[in-house]
């Protein structure tokens, strides 16, 4: 088993980064993910990239998994002190089988960016499940990029999901000016079967 990392951000040399996932702009929105998770005792994050919001999360919950074909394995039987089962999972999201109780969990979707997995389309039955049954689903995105409003519309349109919150970030962080990583978008997401 792996040592809990105590600081992803630093643990990411620079040269292998995104310029969107360094500087105060990625930080920012990984607090406010982990603000709207504090009541779920599971969190899945779904395409933590090189930064999984684990370390972002201030709260005890009983599990954290975060799967993203580009994160490192990770596992850790503690956060923040406590007994947590943390597992950070190399893999796409559709190769795994999720056993999570109906709204047990925190959903996140940060920098979303969901590609194909083969000839199955990202926008499918297992994705749409995991949202359905969520307790809460926090979705963020950059708006310039077509993957994600080509996608994110069909995510909180569906009737079995409510906007509980949508904000608009305007980020002025030298490390992503003059890219389309400026301008954010996040939606909370209640599901109706949670509530």
């Amino acid at each position: 088993m792996e040592a809990a990392r105590s600081n992803p951000v630093s643990a990411v040399p620079p040269e292998q980064d995104l310029p969107h996932l360094t500087g105060i702009g990625a930080t920012l929105r990984q607090v406010f993910a982990a603000h709207f998770l504090v009541d779920c005792p599971h969190i899945l994050e779904i395409g933590g990239h090189e930064r999984p919001i684990t370390d972002y999360l201030t709260h005890h919950p009983v599990s954290v998994t975060s799967v993203d074909p580009k994160t490192t394995a990770h596992e850790a039987d503690t956060l923040n002190g406590r007994p947590c089962r943390v597992r950070h999972i190399p893999q796409k999201f559709q190769e795994i089988t999720y056993d999570y109780s109906p709204g047990s969990y925190g959903l996140v979707l940060l920098g979303y960016s969901l590609k194909p997995f083969g000839r199955r389309d990202p926008l499918g039955e297992q994705l749409f499940s995991l949202i359905d049954n969520a307790g809460v689903v926090v979705i963020e995105y950059a708006p310039a990029l077509e993957r994600a409003t080509s996608q994110v519309p069909q995510i909180i349109s569906r009737p079995s999901t409510r906007i509980r919150t949508t904000v608009d970030l305007h980020l002025h962080d030298p490390e992503i000016a003059g890219t389309p990583y400026g301008d954010r978008r996040f939606y909370v997401l209640d599901p109706v079967a949670a509530s």
